[in-house]
């Protein structure tokens, strides 16, 4: 059936039965469709407007940490996997909220309208981290002088204004050597101290490492800020520690010197690292995963009995197999990629678990401890999909992103 409209202007017959067909399949939104080019404009302009409205709150979200509910690593990650954004749209969308939270009154002009979205884009896009010390101080005659111009000459505008802040910058004579000192040490009930003082480039690094890292995980988080500060910095060093050597898959594994005596074999593992230190239980669970093992079971009479099953640990190739089916971490809402993540035991490998793919899922360094922590149930079922299972009785799964997509069809 033909869809009779009343059209706000005249429409060239050569189109006409186009326009036809796309509004037949729109009917109930003629009202909102038929736009003239003012309304258009002015639609256009809301969007815009409320879109940076959007981005401040997702930068609020992204500083709160709420978005780590449900063990997303980053607000990123987040983005993708609850409002299904590629990468490029989640990048965008926070590099604004950033920019928009920095900027005061770039915000200001984003929410009221003052200047255009794609002028923002290109204002943004001429700030590159060493020159937002100078828009700090220029942002207010910024958003006067780029009000009353157009696209294009906000382009031209905003590439002359980078041109000028960047000699401005190179002028400045260099600052003298900042001084830094770090200790870390350990005290006597075993917890490490960290103290000193860092310069002003290292602090926002390390700070910028951390609003990265760390993760909030609901209501249900009984965490302190400072606490979750302290897992952010485990995963930072984890990360480095796994991943600085080598790109693809290369990784540094702890290394472990383990020595179970027969008659604890059904008891709570003891374990030092290769610094003698007693690790604690859990920690020992998820090192067992994927560590390099130095010593070997011994009997009751502090003899070796043997290396145990073949291997415990994932060699290379395994591990390449493993990054081939997985993808990067399984757990969900995570989409850190293999050269990030550990081969977990599904089946404990010191309940008898074996080191082979069917028994192994790629998991970070943040969620493998998550699994272990939590006692969170794996299985990993015969279609790839990871099946999770909170002791709570929750549940979800995770697919492989490793292999390609297979055709629907025969």
């Amino acid at each position: 059936m033909k869809v009779q409209v009343n059209r706000h202007f005249p429409i060239d017959n050569r189109i006409e039965h186009v326009y036809d067909t796309a509004m037949s399949s729109a009917a109930y939104l003629l009202d909102e469709v038929i736009l003239t080019p003012a309304e258009f404009a002015a639609a256009m302009a809301e969007h815009e407007r409320r879109g940076a409205v959007l981005a401040l709150a997702l930068r609020r979200l992204e500083t709160s940490g709420e978005y780590a509910h449900q063990g997303a690593a980053s607000i990123g990650s987040w983005l993708r996997d609850t409002c299904r954004m590629n990468i490029r749209q989640a990048s965008g969308w926070v590099q604004q909220g950033r920019f928009l939270d920095r900027f005061s009154a770039v915000a200001d002009a984003a929410v009221s309208s003052t200047l255009s979205a794609g002028q923002i884009d290109l204002l943004r896009r001429a700030c590159p981290p060493r020159l937002r010390p100078v828009l700090d101080e220029q942002q207010q005659q910024m958003v006067q002088n780029l009000a009353v111009r157009d696209i294009t000459d906000t382009d031209l505008y905003c590439r002359l204004w980078r041109q000028r802040a960047e000699a401005e910058v190179d002028e400045k004579a260099p600052p003298a050597e900042p001084d830094r000192a770090v200790h870390l040490t350990r005290a006597e009930d075993g917890v490490w101290l960290l103290n000193g003082a860092l310069p002003d480039a290292t602090g926002l690094e390390l700070q910028q490492a951390i609003n990265n890292a760390i993760t909030w995980e609901g209501e249900g988080d009984t965490r302190s800020y400072p606490q979750r500060v302290s897992d952010a910095v485990h995963d930072i060093s984890a990360f480095f520690n796994r991943n600085h050597t080598k790109p693809s898959t290369a990784r540094n594994r702890p290394h472990v010197d383990l020595s179970i005596d027969a008659s604890t074999l059904n008891g709570y593992l003891e374990m030092v690292n290769g610094n003698g230190h007693l690790l604690q239980h859990f920690t020992a669970q998820t090192m067992l995963c994927d560590c390099i093992l130095h010593q070997v079971m011994r009997d009751n009479e502090h003899l070796p009995t043997g290396y145990g099953r073949a291997r415990h640990t994932a060699p290379a190739h395994l591990f390449r197999q493993l990054a081939a089916r997985d993808g990067g971490c399984r757990y969900p809402g995570c989409n850190r990629p293999a050269n990030f993540t550990e081969a977990h035991h599904i089946h404990y490998w010191y309940y008898g678990g074996l080191t082979n793919a069917d028994n192994l899922l790629l998991l970070c360094n943040r969620h493998h401890h998550v699994v272990h922590r939590q006692r969170i149930s794996l299985k990993l079922l015969p279609n790839g999909h990871a099946h999770f299972e909170w002791p709570d009785g929750t549940h979800r799964e995770t697919l492989p992103r490793g292999a390609p997509p297979q055709p629907n069809g025969p």
